[in-house]
Order: C-alpha cells, then sequence, then structure tokens
C-alpha cells in the first residue's frame, strides 16, 4: 500500500467521524460505526494479510483520533470506542485477536500524541476498550487487558511520555472495563499490573515507579466505583512483584518496597512471597 493509499484511508475515516456525529450527535456510537466499517470494507476489498493488514488498522485508528480531536469529543471515550470499532470489524473479516489489540492500543498512543492530545486518558480509554469488546470476539478478557496494557505503557515510552501516569491509567481502565462488563477484576488487575512492569523493563523505564502508579491506579478506581480498593491493591502489588521477580531479584525487591505498607491511604498486604 503506498502513502496516498494510507493518506486516503485516514482522511475518509476522519470525515467520517465528523459527518456522522453531525448527523447524530452520538460520538462513541459514530467512531464504532465508522471505524468497524472501514475496517471491514477496507479489509475484504484489498484481502490484505499480515503487515499489510495491520498497516490497514492503524491507519484506521489514525482516522478515527484526528476525527475525534476535530468534533472536540474526548479523548479517552474517543480511544475506547476506537478499540472497539477495530475488534468489531476485525471480527466480522476473521481477523481478530491479540495483535490487533496490540496494534490498536499503540497507534492510539502515538496518533494522540500527534495532534497534542492526552496520552494517559487515551491508554485509559484503550484499556477499557479492549476488555469491553473482548468477550464478543472470543478474546480473554484478561489476555485483552494485559496486551492493551503492554501496547500502551511501550508505545508511550516511545513517544517520550512519562511511564507511569500511562501505567496507572492503564489500571483505570482495568476496573471501569472489568465493572462494565460484569466480570471479577482482580486476577485481570493482577495481570495487567505484571504486565505494565514488564513493558517497563523493556522500556527501560523505572519499575518501582511504574508499580507504584499502577496499585495507586487501581486504588482510585475501586473507590471511584465503589469497590474494594485493598482487595484492588493488593491484587496489583501482587502482579507487580511476582513480574519484577521473573525479571531479577533485585527488580523484585525494588518492587516489593515500592507497593508495600500504605498507598493512597490504603493498607497494602502482598499475599504471596514470590521467592525466588
Amino acid at each position: 500500500m503506498d502513502e496516498e493509499q494510507r493518506t486516503n484511508i485516514i482522511n475518509s475515516v476522519k470525515d467520517g467521524i465528523v459527518d456522522a456525529i453531525h448527523g447524530v450527535g452520538d460520538v462513541a456510537g459514530a467512531i464504532v460505526d465508522v471505524v468497524s466499517g472501514t475496517i471491514v470494507k477496507t479489509l475484504k476489498g484489498t484481502r490484505a494479510v499480515g503487515s499489510e493488514a495491520s498497516s490497514l488498522v492503524v491507519d484506521t485508528v489514525t482516522g478515527a483520533v484526528q476525527g475525534a480531536v476535530k468534533v472536540g469529543a474526548e479523548i479517552g471515550s474517543a480511544a475506547k470506542a476506537t478499540l472497539i470499532g477495530v475488534l468489531k470489524g476485525s471480527k466480522e473479516v476473521g481477523a481478530t485477536g491479540l495483535d490487533t489489540i496490540g496494534s490498536s492500543a499503540s497507534a492510539l498512543i502515538k496518533s494522540t500524541a500527534d495532534v497534542g492530545g492526552d496520552v494517559a486518558n487515551t491508554a485509559k480509554g484503550a484499556v477499557e476498550g479492549a476488555i469491553v469488546a473482548a468477550r464478543d470476539v472470543g478474546v480473554g478478557v484478561t489476555e485483552a487487558a494485559s496486551t492493551a496494557a503492554t501496547a500502551v505503557v511501550k508505545s508511550a515510552s516511545a513517544v517520550g511520555f512519562e511511564i507511569g501516569s500511562v501505567a496507572k491509567a492503564a489500571l483505570i481502565g482495568v476496573l471501569h472495563g472489568t465493572k462494565e462488563v460484569g466480570v471479577s477484576a482482580l486476577d485481570t488487575i493482577s495481570s495487567s499490573a505484571g504486565a505494565v512492569v514488564r513493558a517497563a523493563a523493556d522500556a527501560g523505564g523505572d519499575l518501582a515507579s511504574t508499580a507504584k502508579k499502577a496499585v495507586e491506579g487501581s486504588i482510585a478506581a475501586a473507590k471511584d466505583l465503589g469497590v474494594d480498593a485493598a482487595g484492588a491493591a493488593s491484587a496489583a502489588a501482587t502482579g507487580a512483584i511476582k513480574a519484577a521477580g521473573d525479571i531479577s531479584a533485585s527488580a523484585g525487591e525494588q518492587v516489593r518496597n515500592a507497593v508495600t505498607g500504605t498507598i493512597s491511604g490504603i493498607k497494602v498486604i502482598v499475599k504471596e512471597p514470590f521467592k525466588k
């Protein structure tokens, strides 16, 4: 696919979202419909596979972000709707998988950074959208959340954004997403906290700070949603420590020191020692 074709896809999605929102006023619904429709039309029309299909998804996401910004949509909600639209459309052409979630979440972060938008809020929306759409497209909720969380942290680092803020936002997205679909959050919190720690390690970030921010995000969202903040904090801390311990003993110790004690008014209790 050449640059002109890619530009055409981006502009088509952007203009489609603007026109749809002006017509009905439902921002989230318009984004889902335009994004999913573009994915179906483009992938079926080109029979693209592999890297070309991934490129089409990225271009669609880029157009969605630009369209959302043009109409003044709240970027977190737009990111959530975009990821839902990508997975909905991909399912129709038999292309849904964790790779699609990861590439879409990464594109959301990059596109948001390119337009000077709120990267952390985009990360929250991306994770939340991955969770909400997961079961409808045959992907596990925990795996979807961890994949999206990994992607947003790595992509945020790549565009020079502070990793800790994105890790915190990702865990907020986990709790909001699991609450919306009515599934138990604790396993997903633990897995996602571990995912952001591993992603921070891959990006050369501060593991202790990232882990603590992940716990803070879990607590903040739990309080906001009226669920067990101590349980959410424990799950996040446990997942973060386990992931860090798998990296190295010293990393595990650093993260353990960062996430135990009292954080945001909650006494964090780690349930397992995770000895090497």
